[in-house]
């Protein structure tokens, strides 16, 4: 989590090139081409065979181009590769005299000439067609569009064919909270954004199938899926990285950075500033960083421009004769743990925490008296003064499932972890921006008092250990919901008044022409369960206040005891940049706009927005439910947490993953492995082989019902089951059978699942089933439990040869995250662990060699240590191992209910 230096993002030396503002894209037998509007001799080639470089010569003529305003990345997916450009955006306005941009459409090129043969001239027809002024199909908008496509004048490209994307009431974005599949059920004739079929158009027919295709082919995961249902998942991760870029708040400037505040700007001066804003940008907020990387080392340093996902909102307010405010809400989203709302909460193990929110609120003042000139719209400010603060999750570790309206939130760490975790996020902050104001707005009774108290008392911790410093912190508990009740949201302004002193200490950032006059020490970090509605309330609550007390700094105020009501207009204009500020960041963090947003705009809460936010809470339970858990994986896959398989594992298994879940469940299930030895394993026994299972832990049963891990441990005596408490870390109950009394192993697949290709994989399911006769010993933490008393009624159900009766445990290896330890040798663990040789211990290692093998292959080892256990006792049975499906992939198909047959097709059908 550490802060990278801007020289960190790309070669200082090569930032030589100005930035490249517009490009005109045309296709070659090789590649794409990208020439330079202002520069027609820069080229860059986007080639098929994946190089990236530029050249320079003569202009290239007669050749058919159309305008890209950005290159936003290049990504893989499993068919082919793509080149993301964004084919159309708006002017939001000016700061500092500097055009800001919100992109409104993408598409995506595939990176090889027949494909992309057909997907060039789609685009091109499309930007003719928008040029030509044809507007039957979306009301016009003020497009960023210059130069000229396929010979049309410039000017005819101002009117662009999409729709207002800041319109989310009517019309086709109406429909954006649902899933694509089935907004197409009301929009059949929509455009496909694969820039292939359109999908109203008639595809050919394919045979279904449970998993839809007919040819199978294999992904670089080594899945197996069919070339048609690869075909359609790759078209749904394309729709969606379209969606994720033109309908969630990107935002771009070519001469302004947005990645940075402007008192981190001034402070970072950096030497030309014609250089490319790959060279000065921040990391945390440059969205697409990721997918940049192929311009970034490769040729293509000019055309890379780093995105923003947040919120760019300006208005403008004549207070005087002379002078005129414009206002600039700015808000950059960190991309370190970005998410959607109940797929990400807390933090991760390296501090970073979800819906991490950077907000900057922008004054200038243009003042004719001053500046001897007249206050128009794009002239430089004569004051500029900037106020900044942000929002996050809590920083720590929880976690809450998006199942029904009010979800409980569990608190995943431990104490000290989540200390650890919460110091490191802290001192990021404390380093970056300075002390920090912590305003906890989460109710102090309740189904939220649970991570409202362990917040604060994870601060508490970090103090008193030192791992902050105390003077660098302050703990402001609020309850928003109790302050609040029955509607009364203007006591919000006692929250204001008991933080007049840090307001006034903390300052702000002020700069007069080109000279800084004052700074901002400090920060005030707002949240609550979400860090959307009543974060932004609280936040421009603050932001007004400062405003405020800016405005009699300036001497503007007419009257200051009367705020901003003294002048008209101002009050309406800082309410409604606040209010659509956190529209934006709650579409791109829960799939709606902003609860409570009456009272932000209006300063009164009513029963029509009582309405819109019971409305707002049933869309984003269906969010939550159908939605959130793709959209999560595949910004995971933007920014380079996950590969595009897991990306399609996900369209599968319907739920998004942890960008480090692999290997915190490796960390949490060595723990389990080493406690489960060090409490069940009687003195004197070694450990030949201990590893990762999911068990009934019931007898003579074979249905798993929970995924709840338990550990099978095989010493030189007996074998061990043990079910194992994460979140207690100990050792629930456990069953210990005997050596002598182990009859018959059999080994084999174990297929408890059908709903994926993975879970009907043997070699990826395979378990064991171990027979014995009843002097096995069962012990439990909780006498009496479910364990125990099946134990005791359970009849045997199975015989010996000899006729005797046996009950039977069933374990099925864990297929990812294993974890394989056994006891060192007695000539190795003194070298390697002399300490424990000393205490008569012998000591726990990882066979990572063996953790890496195929489950399959993992149960042959385990059978096979069996074997010669067995035989060292004298039992030269030949029928003790027995190789023979436990439960086969046709039995578990046979096995399904209709229910679950239908809701499989239904998955396939709606989302693959």
């Amino acid at each position: 989590m550490a802060a990278e230096s801007p020289s960190s993002i790309a070669d200082k030396s090569a930032c030589v090139a100005a930035q490249v503002r517009q490009s005109r894209l045309s296709l070659c037998s090789t590649g794409y081409r990208l020439q330079s509007v202002d520069s027609p001799t820069r080229t860059l080639v986007l080639g098929f065979d994946g190089q990236v470089f530029t050249e320079t010569g003569s202009e290239v003529e007669d050749q058919q181009t159309v305008i890209v305003h950005v290159i936003a990345g290049i990504f893989k997916l499993e068919q082919h590769r793509y080149v993301l450009a964004v084919t159309d955006s708006h002017c939001q306005g000016t700061i500092s005299g500097k055009d800001i941009y919100e992109v409104s459409g993408v598409c995506a090129l595939p990176l090889d000439y027949d494909s992309g043969k057909t997907a060039f001239q789609e685009l091109l027809q499309e930007q003719i067609t928008r040029a030509s002024g044809d507007k039957s199909t979306a009301a016009p908008r003020k497009s960023y569009s210059t130069g000229d496509v396929a010979g049309l004048a410039a000017a005819q490209l101002a009117d662009s064919s999409s729709a207002d994307t800041n319109d989310y009431s009517t019309g086709e974005a109406g429909f954006r909270w649902l899933s694509p599949q089935i907004s197409r059920m009301f929009r059949p004739s929509r455009e496909s954004l694969t820039s292939g079929t359109e999908d109203g158009a008639t595809r050919p027919s394919t045979p279904h199938t449970e998993h839809g295709g007919s040819d199978v082919v294999e992904t670089s995961s080594g899945v197996r899926k069919t070339s048609t249902s690869l075909e359609r998942m790759e078209r749904r991760v394309v729709e969606e990285i379209a969606r994720v870029f033109s309908t969630s708040g990107m935002f771009y400037a070519f001469d302004y950075d947005l990645t940075r505040s402007l008192q981190v700007k001034d402070r970072q001066v950096v030497d030309g500033v014609s250089e490319p804003l790959a060279c000065t940008a921040d990391r945390d907020y440059w969205f697409n960083w990721h997918i940049q990387q192929p311009l970034l080392t490769g040729g293509g340093l000019a055309w890379a421009l780093p995105l923003v996902q947040g919120s760019v909102q300006i208005g403008r307010c004549q207070i005087s004769k002379d002078d005129v405010v414009q206002i600039s809400v700015v808000s950059r989203r960190n991309w370190r743990r970005i998410g959607m709302r109940y797929e990400r909460r807390g933090a991760d193990t390296n501090g970073n925490v979800a819906n991490f929110v950077e907000t900057e609120q922008i004054l200038e003042l243009e003042s004719k008296q001053e500046s001897g000139q007249h206050a128009d719209v794009g002239a430089h400010p004569t004051h500029i003064a900037s106020f900044v603060q942000t929002r996050g999750s809590m920083p720590f570790f929880w976690t809450q499932t998006g199942a029904g309206l009010h979800p409980a939130a569990v608190v995943a760490g431990t104490d000290d972890s989540n200390a650890t975790t919460c110091a490191q996020h802290l001192q990021h902050e404390i380093s970056r921006v300075g002390r920090q104001v912590l305003v906890s707005l989460v109710e102090h009774g309740g189904r939220e008092a649970a991570v409202g108290t362990a917040y604060a008392g994870v601060v508490g911790r970090c103090v008193a250990s030192e791992m902050i410093d105390a003077r660098m912190v302050r703990y402001v508990p609020w309850d928003f919901h109790h302050e609040t009740r029955g509607m009364r949201y203007e006591n919000v302004q006692q929250l204001v008044e008991q933080l007049r002193g840090e307001i006034s200490s903390m300052g702000y950032y002020w700069r007069a022409g080109n000279a800084p006059l004052t700074t901002q020490h400090g920060i005030f970090r707002v949240n609550f369960m979400d860090c959307l509605d009543r974060t932004n309330v609280v936040q421009s609550a603050i932001a007004r206040a400062v405003f405020n007390e800016q405005l009699v700094r300036l001497g503007v105020h007419a009257a200051p005891e009367l705020g901003l009501a003294a002048h008209a207009g101002l009050e309406p204009t800082l309410n409604r940049l606040w209010a659509n500020n956190g529209d934006y960041i709650s579409r791109q963090y829960a799939g709606t706009s902003a609860m409570k947003g009456d009272f932000t705009r209006t300063g009164r809460r009513n029963f029509g927005g009582m309405v819109n936010d019971a409305t707002y809470s049933l869309a984003r339970l269906w969010i939550n439910t159908f939605r959130d858990y793709f959209s999560q994986a595949v910004l995971d896959f933007l920014v380079g947490n996950h590969t595009a398989s897991a990306v399609f594992r996900t369209l599968i298994d319907l739920r998004s993953r942890e960008p480090d879940q692999v290997r915190q469940m490796a960390s949490a299930r060595e723990t389990a492995v080493r406690t489960s030895v060090a409490i069940v394993v009687r003195d004197g026994e070694r450990v030949q082989l201990a590893c990762v299972v999911q068990s009934p832990m019931a007898l003579d049963s074979l249905k798993i019902a929970a995924a709840a891990d338990s550990v099978l441990i095989l010493t030189d005596a007996a074998v061990y089951v043990c079910s194992y408490c994460d979140r207690q870390q100990k050792v629930s109950e456990f069953l210990r059978i005997g050596l002598s009394v182990l009859t018959r192993v059999q080994y084999g697949a174990y297929i408890t699942d059908t709903r994926t290709p993975q879970c009907l994989d043997p070699s990826r399911n395979h378990g064991v089933v171990l027979s014995f006769a009843l002097a096995a010993d069962h012990h439990s933490s909780s006498p009496g439990n479910g364990f125990e008393s099946s134990f005791a009624a359970a009849q045997p159900s199975v015989s010996s040869a000899d006729g005797e009766k046996l009950h039977f445990i069933s374990c099925k290896v864990a297929s990812e995250a294993q974890v394989v330890m056994q006891h060192t040798p007695d000539d190795a663990k003194s070298a390697a662990h002399p300490t424990l040789q000393d205490a008569g211990q012998p000591a726990l290692v990882r066979l990572t060699r063996l953790e890496n093998q195929a489950p399959d292959l993992l149960t042959e080892c385990l059978c096979s240590a069996m074997l010669s256990l067995k035989l060292a006792h004298g039992d030269t049975s030949s029928q003790f191992i027995t190789d023979a499906p436990i439960i086969s992939v046709a039995a578990a198909k046979q096995s399904k209910t209709l229910v679950e047959k239908m809701t499989t097709r239904l998955h396939n059908a709606l989302w693959i």
